[in-house]
C-alpha cells in the first residue's frame, strides 16, 4: 500500500493529489521560510547565525517529513523507509517522527519544522552573542515601533513682548551675516506697509516669520529654520540666545578657517615657485595687505652691527632699503623681537602710553601694528615680519598672530632652503673653478717638466779613464735641481750640480737661465771659482726679484791629470771614496756664499787628485733629508754607509743602487724634495 498525503488511499481522485500536494508543499516552504526570516530580523535576540541554521534544520525536517513521502507514490524513495524508518528504526519513521501518531501528514510536518526552527532560534541566541552591527540592525527594525516619549503638543500663547524689526535682523545676523539680513528684510519691507517705529502687529506677524524661516533656510534648513524662529518668538532673548550666538560664532570661525585656508594655500604656492628670495618676499607681502587690508607690510633684516635695512616691502608708496623716517620709533620693539623671538602686537596706538613711545607712526596715521619674528625653532631669529594698519584696530587677534606666525615659520624655512641651495651653488662653483685650476696649473706644470727635463743631459758623456753617470728625480711635477756635464775638451770635462729654492715653474726657469750661462762660461776657460763669481753677478738681480736662491758645486777634472779642481756655493759638499781606503769617506768642502744672496762674493778654490778606482758622489739635499714613517732622515751617515758597499759597481749601478735603498728606506711616503745623484768612478 502506497502512503500518500492527507492518508489517502489509491482512486479516482489521485489525478489531482500531485497538484494538491505541490500547492501544500510550495506553502509550507513559504511560511517556514517567512517564519524565520520574521523572527531572525525582527527578534531582539537577533544574530547573524540564526537564519542559516534555523533555515538549514526547518528545511531538512521539512524534506524529510514531507517531501520523502510524497514522493514515495512515485516509487523514487524506498517503501520501506516510509513505513519502518531508515535502519528499521521506528522512531525515525517520516510520518511518525519520535513516535508521534495520529496527525495529519501536514500538521506533523508542519509542527516538527516549526519546532527545529525555534529551537534552533533560542539555542544559537543563548550560544553567540550579537555583535555591534547586529544590535544595530535590530535597534533599526524592533526600535522604531516603540516611542519613548508621547508626542509633544507645541502650546500656542499669545506673545508676552513687542517685536519689532530690528530683532528679526538680529537673529538672521547671527545666521547669515548683518548686511544679508539687512538687505533681506528691506526687501520684504518694500512688499509690506510696515510700521515706521520698526514694531510688528500681531496680524503681520506670520508672514515675518515665513519670510524670516524662507530666508534662514538657505543656510540651516528649512526645519532648523522653523525651530529657531519658534524658539525665538516663543521667549524674546530667553536661554536659546545662547545657541544663536553659538551658531553665529561657529559660522565665524568658519569664515576664518576659509580665508585662513585660503592664505596659506597662496603661501605654499608663492614659496614653491621660485629660490628667488625677493620674488618670494614680494609676492607673500602683497597677499598679506591684499586679503587683510593693511597699509604696509615689510620684512626686515638685522646686519653684524645691529643696523636693519628693509629686505621686501609693500603697501602706500613706499620703496627702497632704507627704513621709512616715521618708522625709527618701532625699533626697540624690533630688537625685543629679535632677543625674544616672539611677537609684539598693539590693537590701539592711539592709546595714551603707546602714543608717546610710538608718536612718529601714530602721527603718520597707523593705529595697529604687529611684529612677527622670522624663524625656524630652536634657531635665531632671521628677520621680522612687520604689518601696520592705519583703518582697523583690534586687527591682530589671537587667530591672526597665530596664521601669520605660521607664515613667517613657512618664509623661514624657504629662507634656510635658498641659503642652502645657494651655499651648494658657491660651493659646487668654488670646487669647479679649483678643478679647472688644478688642472691648468698640472698642464702648466706637465709643460715646464718637460722643458726641465731637456735642460738636463740625456746621457753622460764617454770618456776614456772614467765613468760617469746622473739622474735626477722630482719630488713634484717641476723642481730646482740641475746637473750637467760640460765637455771642454775630449780630456777635460766640468761637472756641476745645483740646487734652486722651491718647486715651482720660477725655480725651472731660472734653472734654464743658469744652465744657458754655465755653457757661455765654460768657453772662457775660467777656472770654478772664476766661474761662480761671474755667475753670481749676472744672476743677482733675476734672484733677488723672484726671491729665490741657488746652491751649486762646480768641478773641473783632468782625465790626464787626475786633477779635480772645485768650488762651491753653499752646495752639500760632494763625498768621494777613495779605493786604497775603504773605511773613510771624504768631503770635499770650500768656503762659499750661496747664489744671490750678495752680489760681490770671492769663491774659496780648491784640488784633488783622483787615482783609479776612486768614486765621487755629488748630490742634493733631497737625498739626505729624505724620512722614514718614523720621520728619521737617511742622513749623510746613510751616504756613506751606501757608498762604501758600491765600490765595484759601475757609476749607472751605483746610482740605481742609492734610488732603490732611498725607496725602501722611504716606503709609503712621499718624497719631500728633489733627489739628483752625480757618480764619478776613475777607470
Amino acid at each position: 500500500m502506497n502512503v500518500v498525503p492527507g492518508g489517502a488511499a489509491d482512486g479516482a481522485g489521485d489525478a489531482h493529489v500531485p497538484s494538491v500536494n505541490l500547492g501544500l508543499l510550495g506553502l509550507s516552504v513559504f511560511v517556514l521560510s517567512l517564519l524565520l526570516v520574521l523572527a531572525s530580523k525582527y527578534g531582539r535576540l537577533y544574530c547573524n547565525t540564526l537564519c542559516p541554521v534555523g533555515t538549514l534544520l526547518g528545511f531538512l525536517t521539512w524534506l524529510y517529513t514531507l517531501l520523502l513521502p510524497s514522493l514515495s507514490s512515485s516509487g523514487w524513495v524506498p517503501e520501506n523507509l516510509i513505513l519502518n524508518g531508515p535502519f528499521g528504526i521506528t522512531l525515525l519513521k517520516p510520518t511518525e517522527l519520535f513516535g508521534m501518531s495520529g496527525m495529519d501528514l501536514w500538521s506533523h510536518s508542519l509542527f516538527w519544522s516549526m519546532l527545529f526552527n525555534i529551537g534552533a532560534y533560542i539555542i544559537c541566541s543563548i550560544l553567540f552573542n550579537q555583535n555591534e552591527q547586529e544590535r544595530d540592525q535590530v535597534h533599526k527594525f524592533i526600535g522604531t515601533f516603540h516611542r519613548e516619549d508621547a508626542q509633544r503638543h507645541t502650546e500656542r500663547k499669545r506673545l508676552s513682548k513687542p517685536v519689532t524689526t530690528d530683532q528679526f535682523v538680529t537673529l538672521m545676523s547671527k545666521f547669515i551675516g548683518e548686511a544679508e539680513a539687512r538687505s533681506a528684510l528691506d526687501s520684504y519691507a518694500n512688499d509690506q506697509e510696515m510700521a515706521k517705529d520698526g514694531s510688528v502687529s500681531e496680524f503681520d506677524l506670520p508672514k515675518l516669520k515665513r519670510f524670516t524661516e524662507k530666508t534662514l533656510a538657505g543656510s540651516v534648513g528649512g526645519a532648523a529654520a522653523r525651530v529657531i524662529v519658534n524658539n525665538f518668538l516663543s521667549d524674546i532673548g530667553s536661554s536659546m540666545e545662547s545657541v544663536y550666538d553659538i551658531f553665529s560664532s561657529v559660522r565665524t570661525n568658519l569664515d576664518q578657517n576659509r580665508e585662513s585656508l585660503f592664505v596659506r594655500l597662496k603661501a605654499s604656492e608663492i614659496i614653491n615657485r621660485t629660490l628667488d628670495l625677493h620674488v618670494i618676499m614680494d609676492d607673500l607681502l602683497t597677499l598679506l595687505v591684499k586679503e587683510f587690508k593693511l597699509d604696509v607690510a615689510m620684512v626686515l633684516t638685522r646686519n653684524t652691527a645691529g643696523s636693519y635695512s628693509v629686505f621686501s616691502i609693500q603697501g602706500e608708496e613706499v620703496t627702497g632699503s632704507d627704513l621709512p623716517r616715521w618708522y625709527q620709533d618701532n625699533i626697540p620693539f624690533i630688537d625685543q623681537v629679535y632677543r625674544e623671538q616672539k611677537t609684539h602686537f598693539n590693537n590701539d596706538l592711539r592709546q595714551e602710553e603707546t602714543a608717546q613711545s610710538l608718536d612718529q607712526t601714530v602721527a603718520e596715521g597707523f593705529i595697529s601694528c604687529a611684529h612677527i619674528p622670522i624663524l625656524r625653532e630652536g634657531e635665531p631669529v632671521i628677520a621680522v615680519l612687520s604689518l601696520l594698519s592705519k583703518s582697523i584696530a583690534g586687527l591682530f587677534t589671537r587667530e591672526f598672530i597665530e596664521l601669520l606666525s605660521n607664515l613667517a615659520g613657512q618664509l623661514a624655512q624657504a629662507i634656510t632652503i635658498v641659503h642652502e641651495v645657494e651655499a651648494k651653488q658657491v660651493e659646487r662653483n668654488q670646487k669647479e673653478a679649483a678643478l679647472l685650476q688644478t688642472a691648468k696649473i698640472t698642464r702648466d706644470m706637465e709643460i715646464a717638466q718637460q722643458i726641465q727635463r731637456s735642460f738636463l743631459p740625456d746621457s753622460a758623456p764617454i770618456i776614456a779613464g772614467m765613468d760617469l753617470a746622473g739622474r735626477c728625480i722630482s719630488a713634484a711635477h717641476v723642481g730646482g735641481d740641475y746637473y750637467d756635464f760640460i765637455l771642454r775638451t775630449d780630456r777635460i770635462v766640468d761637472i756641476v750640480i745645483a740646487d734652486v729654492s722651491g718647486h715651482s715653474v720660477g725655480a725651472a726657469l731660472v734653472m734654464s737661465e743658469v744652465r744657458t750661462l754655465l755653457r757661455s762660461e765654460a768657453k772662457s776657460l775660467r777656472n770654478p771659482h772664476a766661474i761662480l763669481e761671474n755667475l753670481n753677478i749676472q744672476l743677482y738681480d733675476d734672484l733677488t726679484r723672484s726671491e729665490l736662491f741657488i746652491t751649486m758645486f762646480y768641478a773641473k777634472f783632468d782625465v790626464n791629470t787626475g786633477e779635480l779642481s772645485y768650488s762651491n756655493a753653499g752646495h752639500n759638499n760632494p763625498v768621494l771614496q777613495r779605493a786604497s781606503d775603504d773605511t773613510l769617506c771624504q768631503e770635499l768642502d770650500t768656503e762659499g756664499l750661496i747664489l744671490g744672496v750678495k752680489k760681490d762674493v770671492l769663491f774659496e778654490e780648491r784640488s784633488v787628485t783622483l787615482v783609479s778606482g776612486d768614486v765621487l758622489l755629488f748630490y742634493t739635499d733631497g737625498l739626505t733629508e729624505a724620512c722614514d714613517k718614523n720621520g728619521n732622515m737617511f742622513g749623510t751617515a746613510g751616504v756613506y754607509r751606501h757608498l762604501k758597499t758600491c765600490l765595484l759597481m759601475s757609476a749607472e749601478n751605483i746610482i740605481d743602487s742609492f734610488f732603490d735603498t732611498i725607496h725602501d728606506f722611504v716606503g709609503s711616503q712621499n718624497l719631500q724634495d728633489d733627489i739628483s745623484l752625480v757618480v764619478v768612478k776613475i777607470l
